[in-house]
């Protein structure tokens, strides 16, 4: 593992900038998400509908900011674009798909001993630390793939030297 490190440490150097803004806004997201979810909570709307409505809403911040702060181009907000939504709604659904699960299956059982509410926020919470590595993973490497970031190409950065 030392040696993988060692011998793509430029690599990893090129998407430690990226990694940190992308973690700044994933706070911002994450209470977003949680905000919207226990609103909907407290208006009686069932868990996973809010779980859905709290990660859309929480979405589409996190494709707007990232565009214009994470994946730039060439100095610029990357493009916005119905297509480059629809794959970044697509690579980030793996989060939904995992909270959702940690809802319906550990929710119940924390409900029971922490209150309905609360055992519900509590078992979505884990989901915040697999999403975060996943969403940035495919955000680098399937919806903005061809961005420059940071002055460096992203695609060469993984290796890849498609133009």
């Amino acid at each position: 593992m030392i040696s993988f490190i060692h011998q793509h440490k430029d690599r990893f150097k090129r998407h430690t900038n990226g990694l940190a803004r992308f973690g700044a806004i994933g706070v911002f997201n994450v209470l977003t998400e949680f905000t919207v979810f226990t609103i909907l909570l407290k208006l009686d709307v069932i868990p996973l509908a809010a779980n859905a409505l709290g990660f859309l809403a929480a979405n589409i911040q996190s494709y707007l900011a990232n565009a214009n702060l994470t994946f730039r181009e060439n100095g610029r907000a990357a493009k916005l674009s119905l297509p480059r939504y629809g794959r970044f709604f697509a690579a980030h659904s793996l989060t939904l798909v995992i909270s959702t699960g940690f809802i319906a299956f550990l929710g119940p059982a924390l409900g029971r001993h922490f209150g309905h509410d609360l055992g519900m926020i509590a078992a979505k919470a884990p989901a915040v630390a697999f999403g975060f590595i996943a969403n940035y993973a495919m955000s680098s490497l399937f919806v903005f793939r061809n961005d420059r970031r940071l002055g460096v190409d992203v695609a060469s950065a993984q290796g890849d030297t498609r133009p």
